[in-house]
């Protein structure tokens, strides 16, 4: 199976942004607090100051190491096990955000592997199977999805532009072929031909994108500007309840 690196490239970014700016408001909340306090604006202004450096050596040094290199390379490990062998037999791509992704019997399939933590239980290891079609015609898409939708003999599968998911009923140790040739049974039966993932990514996955750009950007709101130098908040997505 395809090796990839145990540490992402410019994954430190990530921890870094955050970091910086979660350091500078807690910075700024002990600077003025402590200034509140009666001391000094110096002395205010070096506790502000070391605890946002402190942040940040905090987050990007331990949080980034335990995170993106020991959890990591114990993810990437299980990932190469035989658990996953008959995706390397049919040449997949494990990714570098730890995603397969290849072609079987024409369609595009991406197999994502997810864990759902247990309190005081043991963590539950699962995948979402996606596969990518076209429909025969073009009117009425929206609606023949919706009535795909549903239980069938693999699992729930949930149609969604123009790409099928589901989590497969023998979730602890999935049989991909038969998971895979179950799913095309079903695709050819409704008339669902492949669709090349670099091409949905050109379309609905660009249209995907632009509608969560505009959503993400409705629940921000700014809360300090200082010259170029601006602070944002999200409020968090509101959950669905299925």
């Amino acid at each position: 199976m395809n090796k990839i690196p145990i540490i992402r490239k410019g994954s430190y970014k990530d921890y870094l942004g955050s970091s910086f700016l979660g350091g500078l408001i807690l910075g700024l909340f002990s600077f003025l607090l402590s200034f509140l306090l009666g001391n000094s604006a110096i002395d205010s202004l070096w506790i502000g100051f070391s605890l946002w450096i402190g942040v940040i050596v905090f987050f990007t040094g331990i949080g980034f190491t335990s995170e993106e290199y020991f959890k990591r390379k114990k993810k990437i490990k299980k990932l190469l096990s035989d658990k996953y062998s008959f995706l390397d037999t049919k040449s997949f791509v494990l990714h570098q955000d730890l995603y397969f992704e290849g072609i079987y019997q024409d369609y595009h399939f991406r197999v994502i592997p997810k864990t759902k933590w247990q309190e005081r239980q043991k963590d539950i290891e699962y995948v979402i199977i996606e596969a990518f079609y076209r429909f025969d015609t073009d009117h009425d898409g929206i609606n023949r999805e919706t009535n795909l939708s549903g239980e069938y003999f693999l699992g729930q599968l949930h149609f969604a532009n123009q790409c099928v998911r589901f989590i497969p009923k023998d979730w602890e140790l999935p049989n991909f072929k038969e998971n895979f040739d179950g799913l095309i049974s079903v695709l050819k039966r409704e008339k669902l031909f492949p669709f090349p993932r670099v091409e949905w990514e050109n379309t609905i996955g660009e249209k995907l994108k632009e509608m969560d750009e505009i959503e993400t950007k409705s629940r921000t709101k700014p809360i300090l500007k200082i010259g170029k130098f601006e602070m944002k908040y999200t409020k968090q997505k509101n959950k669905v309840s299925r």
